[in-house]
């Protein structure tokens, strides 16, 4: 989710844009975890309610790989262009993710897990990032992932997402394309069939409910499919945008509303996101392991529709310089976007390794003491592997 890099075919200015919503996201990750381990969204008022809510980042990632990952097979369907390989896109997908991800997960694994990970299967499922399938998992269940390696669920539903895409985008194509359709026609089948799938993950949450609550299966990619969708619509809309069609005009002058609206839209994805840290979504914290169904259905809706609102004015933006793109795209920001994917994969081992080390207590109400180090430490290392590990695997992947 964390590591999507974008294609060539958008103006570099929306593309930088993009990636410096990747960045909040990843700064909103460790916000989250640091509040968590100090005990910040335990106490009482707005604040806890806000921090205890810090899965909503995670529908904004989700939003991104889908705009992002989609748009070579929507080009391909809208506007003539060359269909993507999907040799060549797995090849690609394979060496941005697990590289990095071998480096950390080996480094958690020694630091903290070698007298629980005994097996061969131990180390190869955690390795392979197919733990999140595993019904009785060799660490407490409800840590989600041995220790050092908790935030990596996400990581998992994004490869989930990842090896999907292919088979999912050619039956999008192939349903859009029938009778000979149009391209407004075409684009506006995909967006139906993307919500009537986005549908189907609110029948999957009550497939995890009943007849008995299996924890699991709620770390599935069925559960997070409509903020992938959300982030596919983004896509359908942009390069709709940019056809030769009668309906691509309307298409245009609606997106057009949106990017210059931003300020708007983000206040109101702001108000969404206010909205699903009260009761309305569910209790602060949870009061058993089996929470109840229409809170968590009614938060996966209020953070896809707060991840277009967020994804949507930012994706849209006209080319050239607006206070979007020189905000969100600037110079720093596209240098943390080289380094998001580190921080979001090196900050549980900080974590870790700074409490053990320091012997600081948890749950201290310390959040900036600990909050700084840890981003410090996060960043210098994400530089590192960027350096020695990520970059070199990138260009090694643009020559496949």
């Amino acid at each position: 989710m964390h590591v999507d890099q974008p294609t060539a075919t958008t103006p570099d200015t929306r593309l930088n844009a993009v990636d410096g919503l990747r960045v909040l996201a990843a700064l909103a990750v460790l916000v989250f975890h640091i509040a968590g381990i100090t005990g910040l969204q335990y106490g009482d008022g707005p604040l806890a309610w806000l921090l205890s809510r810090g899965e909503a980042r995670v529908a904004v990632f989700f939003a991104i790989s889908g705009l992002l990952l989609y748009r070579p097979w929507v080009n391909h369907l809208l506007t003539a262009a060359e269909p993507p390989g999907t040799r060549v896109y797995l090849t690609r997908r394979i060496l941005r993710i697990f590289p990095l991800y071998w480096v950390v997960a080996i480094t958690a694994l020694v630091a903290f897990n070698l007298d629980a990970a005994k097996t061969v299967w131990d180390w190869a499922e955690v390795l392979l990032l197919v733990y999140v399938f595993d019904p009785t998992p060799w660490w407490p269940v409800v840590q989600l992932a041995p220790i050092g390696l908790q935030q990596m669920w996400t990581l998992s539903i994004d490869v989930s997402f990842y090896l999907l895409l292919p088979l999912l985008a050619a039956a999008l194509g192939r349903a859009a394309r029938a009778g000979g359709a149009s391209v407004d026609t075409r684009a506006k089948r995909l967006l139906i069939l993307l919500a009537a799938l986005s549908l189907t993950s609110f029948a999957y949450m009550y497939a995890v409910h009943h007849p008995v609550y299996t924890m699991r299966m709620e770390w599935w990619l069925p559960r997070f499919f409509p903020w992938f969708a959300v982030g596919m619509a983004i896509c359908v809309l942009a390069v709709w945008a940019r056809a030769d069609s009668p309906g691509a005009e309307r298409v245009r002058r609606w997106g057009a509303e949106i990017a210059a609206n931003a300020g708007t839209c983000f206040l109101l994805a702001a108000m969404v996101f206010g909205l699903a840290a009260t009761p309305l979504g569910g209790p602060k914290t949870p009061q058993s392991l089996a929470p109840d169904l229409l809170p968590d259905a009614f938060r996966l809706v209020a953070y896809a529709v707060m991840a277009f609102l967020i994804v949507a004015p930012v994706a849209l933006q006209p080319p050239g310089r607006t206070w979007v793109t020189v905000l969100l795209g600037n110079r720093a920001m596209r240098w943390l976007a080289n380094l998001s994917y580190g921080v979001f994969a090196w900050q549980i081992v900080v974590v870790w390794a700074y409490y053990d080390i320091s012997g600081r207590a948890y749950l201290d109400q310390q959040f900036f003491p600990v909050f700084f180090v840890v981003l410090a430490v996060s960043v210098v290392l994400a530089w590192v592997t960027y350096q020695l590990v990520e970059k070199p695997a990138r260009g090694f992947g643009k020559r496949a």
